[in-house]
């Protein structure tokens, strides 16, 4: 741990009654030995876990837990009374590791000082303050008096993202497609923007005359061997514009690509989203690059951008991923296409690498962080669970096929991918891959939730950002 780059600091920050999520620094290692119990009277609002290998969540500072048998021993917090579901549990980063309980010490309302034994016997500490994951944006930035812009900050992105659900299957052979091999989200976009999610990557087809989100390999989804549809749009329109209405001083951002226009005639698209969020919601361009729009321009705004070569429109204004471009927003990114942990990671350092020259006024710079399915895992994984009509002796060897190769769901690589995260980051903002020159403006994953909000908090706040 001492490798990486540790920064300490404290935060004074205006909170709202219902903290949902903790902002951490870093452990640094410490010589200050426990002043207290940690099994203390005084109670934070949150309340720290480690995973059982049955898939349990236990408390840490809870004897009986240290003899039941923990299948890691990194930390995650909840603030409810009595989380039940994975959801409910937010991992800190991987740094935080104990087999030993951990002392909270308040240092005032919303700030906490932990401090616990690493598992190389070594104490660490951390500052933790408390933070409304719903309004991160009005807290952290006030973006009604700001003048940075998207290219000064960096947001929390959801790639696929309305597809937490698989509503229905298409494709030529849709018979293949199930939810270990199409859902990228375990919550919807409206929990998604309640645990701090600001950019969100979206495509639409039609299913039973309706406009819904969509995953598939080819922008038509007949075309496509197999795709899934996920979210309706109205829902995830209609529930946007409620949260701005509640939230408003904070930014969504939004990109429509893949477009297929007998499947989703761009035209009815455009309509349905001005009736369902209202034009008062909806960022008027005027500029002719994101860099030349402040923050206090969109607050309380959603930018709805839409990849469509030479296209013009102000409440639509263009976005592209390409190495050059005209756009209004162009995605500057790299795409790793693997299931190799090693192979994303140096794509995305050579990504960085390849920046250092610098970028240009409509740059917004993302990471793209997502582990691809190999071909064997996206035909064969949850296949056993497809047809009740199947063999079971045909069941069986799927499921000891997936098995013995180790095939996973793009929801179990991206909780392994996302681990790793934070850990490559800090170490290419050490060694200077990352810079102020190239530093990213959205960290764009699979499994998006309130884990990936905190880590774009702690960067915000480290000199890659703060000496904007």
């Amino acid at each position: 741990m001492k490798n990486f780059f540790f920064i300490f600091y404290f935060v004074s920050i205006i909170f709202t009654l219902n903290a949902q999520n903790l902002n951490s620094s870093l452990p640094e290692l410490t010589n200050s030995p426990f002043v207290e119990s940690p099994f203390s009277s005084s109670k934070p609002p949150f309340q720290l876990y480690w995973k059982s290998k049955d898939g349990n969540f236990l408390l840490v500072n809870d004897k009986s837990s240290a003899i039941k048998k923990i299948k890691q021993y990194q930390l995650y917090y909840s603030f409810l009374d009595k989380p039940m579901k994975e959801m409910d549990f937010v991992s800190m980063p991987i740094h935080f590791n104990t087999k030993q309980p951990v002392q909270i010490k308040q240092l005032s309302p919303k700030n906490w000082l932990l401090q616990f034994v690493g598992l190389n016997e070594k104490i660490y500490q951390s500052a933790v303050s408390a933070y409304n994951a719903a309004r991160w944006m009005e807290q952290f930035l006030d973006p009604p008096s700001s003048k940075l812009s998207l290219k000064d900050i960096v947001i929390p992105g959801s790639h696929d993202a309305g597809m937490s659900v698989l509503t229905a299957t298409g494709g030529q052979q849709k018979g293949t497609i199930n939810a270990c091999n199409t859902l990228t989200q375990q919550i919807s976009i409206d929990e998604q923007l309640n645990q701090g999610i600001r950019m969100f990557d979206l495509r639409v087809g039609m299913y039973n005359q309706m406009l819904y989100t969509k995953h598939a390999a080819s922008d038509c989804m007949e075309d496509a061997i197999g795709g899934g549809y996920g979210e309706r749009l109205k829902t995830v329109a209609v529930g946007l514009k409620k949260f701005l209405q509640v939230n408003s001083k904070e930014i969504v951002l939004i990109s429509f690509s893949h477009f297929c226009e007998k499947e989703a005639p761009l035209q009815q698209l455009q309509d349905s989203l001005i009736n369902w969020i209202g034009e008062d919601q909806i960022y008027k361009n005027t500029a002719v690059a994101i860099a030349d729009v402040p923050l206090k321009h969109l607050s309380g705004k959603v930018i709805l951008s839409f990849e469509i070569p030479n296209w013009n429109h102000s409440l639509f204004p263009r976005c592209d991923m390409n190495d050059t471009s005209t756009a209004f927003i162009n995605f500057r990114r790299a795409y790793a296409s693997t299931n190799d942990m090693k192979k994303l990671m140096q794509t995305e350092q050579d990504f960085f690498n390849k920046l250092q020259t610098g970028v240009s006024k409509n740059d917004i710079i993302r990471l793209d962080w997502q582990i691809t399915q190999s071909a064997d895992e996206a035909s064969a994984v949850c296949n056993d669970f497809q047809d009740e009509k199947l063999n079971p002796i045909v069941n069986g060897a799927i499921l000891l096929a997936n098995m013995i190769r180790k095939n996973k769901s793009i929801i179990d690589h991206a909780k392994i991918a996302n681990q790793q995260l934070p850990i490559k980051m800090n170490e290419w903002i050490l060694n200077k891959t990352i810079t102020n020159k190239n530093k990213p403006n959205i960290i764009y994953v699979d499994a998006a939730g309130a884990w990936v909000t905190d880590y774009c908090i702690y960067l915000m706040q480290s000199p890659l950002y703060s000496s904007n």
